[in-house]
């Protein structure tokens, strides 16, 4: 009895010994069974070289596409967009330099809302891209440009020799009552007023 319950410890000694091999034996394989690279892609071709007025909102937001190793695109995937601290820069809607958005179906993330700042230049936003146990980094080039000026017509006032004073004299002392004679005002000391390419005159100028 004692020898049979002997063979049986050593038995169950063994079992444990051959299941902690193989427990040890498993962790490659399990390793091995790991998931693959997923290799994330990132696409700037649609979001890329837009250019914003200054301090106006930009009606090409940042806009980039995440798609796999196999270019299929990436539902869910986490997307940073970040403007340059000074400089040439802007902010997104909320008023912040960063901003967070997640990839749709089409794999397509948009800042929707970016609206440049007071200064000219050419910069870049910085992509950062996050799915799964994956990341990767992008950049997309805006460009601020200066307002134009607005075009203004200019209203130009001639006065032809003679002065305007004179001719102002002479049709005020014309237009009073009480019989006093009348006094004609030469043409030449009417003011000729000039509205951009047309021009105001006295009669047969």
């Amino acid at each position: 009895m004692i020898r049979v319950l002997g063979m049986l410890r050593s038995a169950t000694v063994h079992l444990m010994v051959l299941l902690l091999c193989s427990l040890l034996l498993s962790q490659p394989i399990l390793a091995q069974q790991a998931p693959s690279v997923f290799g994330l892609k990132v696409k700037t071709d649609e979001g890329t070289g837009a250019s914003t007025t200054v301090k106006s909102q930009s009606t090409v937001p940042p806009v980039v596409l995440v798609t796999d190793a196999n270019d299929r695109p990436v539902q869910g995937a986490i997307v940073v967009f970040t403007a340059p601290d000074n400089g040439s820069s802007g902010v997104f809607e909320d008023g912040k330099r960063a901003m967070t958005v997640s990839t749709d179906r089409d794999g397509r993330a948009v800042a929707m809302g970016y609206r440049a700042n007071g200064t000219a230049g050419t910069y870049p936003i910085q992509v950062h891209v996050d799915f799964l146990n994956e990341s990767v980094d992008a950049v997309v080039t805006h460009t601020n440009v200066a307002a134009s000026k607005s075009s203004k017509k200019m209203i130009t006032i001639l006065v032809i020799a003679g002065g305007g004073a004179a001719a102002g004299a002479a049709l005020l002392a014309g237009g009073k009552g009480g019989g006093g004679s009348s006094t004609s005002t030469p043409a030449s000391s009417i003011p000729t007023i000039t509205f951009g390419g047309s021009t105001v005159g006295a009669p047969g100028q």
